[in-house]
């Protein structure tokens, strides 16, 4: 027997965020574009509007992500146990392991702390019920329209199209007993349990690197509107400048910063598997020529 989620919101609404965040960028970019064709109105807000379009593709990727399990996500229930699956993952439950099913209307309405993504309609996270204890959430509907399988370890949390039609099959089938003896597993696509999301080191050395480029940015626009619209950009031997440029040439260097950042986060990644402390060391050297472009640019601007 093979279910569908019960519908509800949370496709449509995650759906509708992700075409109201592209609107808003949409927006902002139209903005910035006619920033750059005026480079003279560079200001402390372009870098900030910026930002918010450069932390927008991380929004949209989740909201994206999380708006397709909600589509796919499917309830298979057989003699050997029930398979939740959904993109990007897959639990499995044993028959043997279920002793009882709890319909989540005769909880009361408890309070739930939990962790994870849920907005209306999408329920993906786990949280502790009282009276049940740890529960995994993979539902589309509130607590009290969802169906609890309670287990000797972690409950699941579940909210198939047809209920009573999944409670009586699931009865039939423990009536009958397991063709084969199957283990508790849960699976998820291999980018979601990359070590590198819980590398500190790597985090700590990305975040440095991006946040030395992204502050260069920052200080430039900010001091835009008072600079010189000629400086030099370089100097010979003697310390006479042999250079002359724009002031907006020297958002040159941040870019080209950003490009050897990319190129590093790139030939780091692909290392990763196999040398770690060879893509530490591509993305250390990366952050170090973010602050060389600093020094430059303040060699520039003083």
């Amino acid at each position: 027997m093979s279910l569908r989620a019960r519908p509800s919101a949370g496709a449509p609404l995650g759906l509708l965020s992700i075409g109201l965040v592209l609107g808003i960028d949409v927006w902002l970019l139209r903005w910035l574009i006619g920033q750059q064709i005026r480079p003279q109105h560079f200001t402390f807000l372009t870098f900030l509007v910026g930002l918010l379009l450069l932390a927008s593709v991380p929004l949209l990727a989740v909201l994206a992500y999380h708006s397709l399990s909600c589509l796919t996500l499917r309830y298979r229930l057989d003699r050997d146990g029930v398979t939740v699956r959904w993109l990007g993952g897959r639990q499995v439950v044993p028959i043997r392991d279920i002793h009882r099913v709890l319909p989540g209307s005769q909880l009361g309405g408890p309070v739930v702390h939990r962790r994870g993504v849920r907005w209306p309609g999408h329920e993906r996270g786990e949280g502790a019920i009282p009276g049940i204890g740890q529960t995994l959430f993979l539902a589309t509907r509130p607590l009290e329209n969802q169906l609890l399988l309670i287990t000797p370890g972690k409950a699941l949390a579940i909210t198939p199209a047809r209920p009573d039609d999944f409670v009586r099959g699931l009865a039939a089938r423990q009536e009958l007993g397991p063709n084969r003896i199957v283990e508790p597993e849960r699976w998820r696509a291999p980018w979601l349990t990359w070590s590198l999301w819980r590398d500190r080191t790597a985090g700590l050395v990305l975040g440095a690197a991006t946040a030395i480029n992204l502050g260069l940015f920052a200080y430039l626009c900010a001091r835009f509107p008072r600079l010189d619209e000629q400086l030099p950009l370089h100097y010979n031997s003697q310390g006479l400048a042999d250079r002359i440029g724009t002031k907006a040439d020297l958002f040159g260097l941040p870019i080209i910063g950003l490009i050897i950042l990319g190129t590093n986060l790139v030939l780091g990644l692909l290392l990763y598997r196999k040398e770690r402390a060879g893509s530490y060391l591509l993305w250390g050297a990366a952050a170090v020529a973010q602050a060389l472009f600093w020094l430059a640019v303040m060699g520039m601007v003083y």
